[in-house]
């Protein structure tokens, strides 16, 4: 290796996916290569799976154009920190996962260090900020893509681009116990036992803040509509979410539960779930759902001038059909959101064809292997790279 140093990566991420992520990638490269050194900006997964933290996530995740704007001088600090840390510790590859705005710019200070980029999870330019790839292009030496349309969308913009797979199919790719918990809910669904519905609000304070008081209200009036049929409702409370407070903020109507999705998923029937990974992975799993998003008035005014397409969910998006309802802003009340569910609840042809539409959803999202398929692309690189 040159200098008979380790290889030292830097890895930066942003919100819970991108730590869960960031996690499984550490697992991954520690396996390739045992004596590799990891930094990161990242959350407590990736401190526990090996990597040393330069600083936590937590105090980054902020949502909204608003939002950014307050804490733009907490960001400054933060991102100064780190380009002095990409500059100056002797790092051999910078890989950011997601988190675009800042990513963005750490990877700018990484090329003007000589440090190559290998970015994981594609900046959604094909939604909005078009203009914005030019400026990705020069500065990322490699590309790792995680949905389907977009391999062909940067090549074709000059990406070196990596098909990685979605990471939701280590947990979700096995079509055997796919078909085995779709059968247990069904058998649920069409008894008369216990429905449980899941409540899925999100990791930021920006969405608890507008969702949770519908959703109260919400999963008490599925009770009345239900005529006596025994429901219980489940919040998950994403990393970083205090379970005790957020059952507070539903006013007791559900009990929170801090299980990883994987485990949570398999036992909803049917489920409420705010717009993003979560709502993709709620599809992967097979449970009926509709898709919630709402935001200030003023963040939503310019999503609306800024984002292209008339879809928000990512299987919808993957699937460029209609497979679940996406409730926005005013749709995102109590009365709608209970009446959804109780329409999966009560039409089971409806759940036959969200079945078939979530197969051809499981197929386009790839096989299992992501993060060791990614793991030795960056040997690869650090190969070509390395001191």
């Amino acid at each position: 290796m040159g200098t008979g140093r380790p290889h030292r990566v830097f890895i930066s991420c942003g919100e819970a996916s991108g730590d869960r992520w960031a996690a499984a990638l550490v697992g991954a490269l520690r396996e390739k290569i045992p004596g590799l050194e990891i930094t990161a900006l990242a959350g407590p997964e990736t401190r526990a799976a090996g990597a040393t933290l330069v600083r936590d996530t937590a105090d980054l995740a902020i949502m909204g154009f608003a939002e950014v704007v307050r804490q733009l001088p907490r960001l400054w600090r933060a991102e100064k920190e780190l380009a002095r840390h990409i500059a100056d510790a002797g790092i051999d590859l910078f890989v950011p996962i997601d988190f675009p705005g800042f990513n963005s710019r750490l990877a700018n200070h990484a090329r003007r260090s000589g440090v190559p980029v290998f970015w994981l999870i594609a900046p959604q330019v094909w939604a909005w900020g078009s203009w914005r790839v030019g400026g990705y292009r020069r500065r990322i030496d490699r590309l790792g893509t995680i949905l389907p349309f977009e391999t062909e969308y940067f090549e074709r913009r000059g990406f070196d681009v990596f098909p990685m797979g979605h990471p939701l199919m280590e947990d979700y790719g096995d079509t055997s116990v796919f078909e085995r918990e779709l059968a247990a809910r069904e058998a649920r669904l069409t008894g008369r036992e216990m429905l449980t519905v899941g409540l899925l609000p999100g990791s930021r304070r920006q969405e608890l803040n507008h969702l949770l008081p519908q959703l109260a209200v919400a999963a008490r009036t599925m009770r009345s509509l239900l005529g006596g049929r025994p429901v219980r409702f489940l919040a998950s409370a994403a990393p970083g979410v205090d379970r005790e407070q957020l059952s507070r903020d539903l006013d007791g109507v559900a009990e929170a539960t801090a299980e990883p999705l994987s485990e949570l998923l398999p036992r909803l029937d049917a489920a409420l779930v705010c717009s993003g990974t979560a709502s993709l992975e709620t599809a992967l799993a097979g449970v009926p759902h509709d898709i919630i998003y709402r935001t200030g008035a003023l963040n939503h005014w310019l999503a609306r001038r800024l984002v292209r397409g008339g879809r928000i969910g990512l299987a919808n998006l993957i699937l460029d059909a209609d497979l679940v309802p996406e409730r926005v802003q005013g749709s995102v009340a109590p009365l709608p959101l209970a009446r959804g569910v109780m329409d999966w609840v009560n039409q089971p042809v409806r759940r036959t064809a969200f079945h078939a539409g979530v197969r051809q959803l499981r197929a386009l999202c790839g096989r299992p292997g992501v993060w060791e398929r990614t793991a030795t692309a960056i040997t690869a690189m650090l190969g070509e790279n390395g001191p």
